[in-house]
């Protein structure tokens, strides 16, 4: 029997932030809904309850959903971090010690316009950030792992760039979640680079994509999804796969696009 768990992320509601931004209680009735049974937050979802997670845990409890991870975006350009990403990271470390098993999420924003520009210092900059604050999350007991995008400027876009990332992720004990859709859209295969670096897979993020690259409701693009989802039972994963969906369908209908979402995982789980 499978112990993969399925979850939503709230990126299909942060496409409409100003209507759901804070709106746990409604995201947590439709991705339960949806069949889903954890939900990944974006700290700028999160709303009030970033600010008082025992009403968060009471909320999840309730419903009976689990938080999977919580999402960390900052510039992360020198090689220490500022003072304020540090008390960002920090005051996220502090509210993920009332949810022993979530994970933090550490994801990366692309600050440069232009990639290019310093691309290597960048890149160890950056992993550097997020070793120091992966070390004080593990001193607490929270798993941290790595979500690279695939933004146009992204620092962590090609399969080229992910060659300098896995050298951090391994030697600073850093897990890794795979975006199928980030890779794809970056040029790589995600399956035989999930099969490649399994043994650090910690989380993983699905979301669909068209064949002109454009962002496709899970099912309807070109990703091939039951192909992961078997490797990843053959191979015993028994962490969170998380829908992401960011597709224009989001924008029209972000809880329709959940529900669509669920449905389709459940013809493929």
């Amino acid at each position: 029997m499978s112990m993969i768990k399925y979850g939503s992320q709230t990126y299909p509601w942060q496409m409409n932030l100003p209507k759901f931004g804070g709106k746990m209680p409604h995201m947590v009735q439709v991705l339960k809904q949806a069949g889903f049974t954890g939900v990944e937050a974006e700290t700028c979802m999160l709303g009030d309850y970033f600010k008082d997670p025992g009403a968060l845990k009471e909320l999840l409890d309730r419903e009976g959903i689990t938080l999977a991870a919580v999402v960390l975006h900052e510039d992360w350009l020198l090689g220490e971090e500022t003072a304020a990403e540090k008390e960002s990271a920090d005051y996220t470390i502090s509210f993920l010690k009332h949810f022993p098993t979530a994970k933090l999420m550490l994801g990366h924003v692309a600050a440069d316009p232009v990639r290019e520009h310093h691309l290597y210092e960048k890149q160890k900059n950056q992993l550097s950030c997020l070793a120091a604050i992966a070390q004080r999350a593990a001193e607490e007991g929270i798993v941290s792992v790595f979500h690279p995008n695939s933004g146009e400027n992204s620092i962590f876009r090609y399969e080229s760039d992910y060659h300098i990332m896995f050298d951090t992720l391994y030697t600073k004990g850093i897990g890794y979640c795979p975006d199928v859709g980030h890779m794809a859209n970056g040029g790589i295969d995600p399956l035989k680079v999930i099969r490649e670096h399994r043994d650090i897979v910690q989380h993983v993020h699905f979301k669909d994509m068209t064949a002109d690259h454009v962002w496709a409701t899970m099912g309807t693009g070109i990703i091939d999804f039951k192909s992961i989802v078997d490797f990843l039972k053959e191979t015993d994963y028994r962490g969170w796969i998380m829908t992401e969906d960011e597709s224009p369908d989001a924008v029209a209908d972000s809880d329709g696009v959940v529900l669509a979402d669920g449905a389709y995982m459940k013809s493929i789980w």
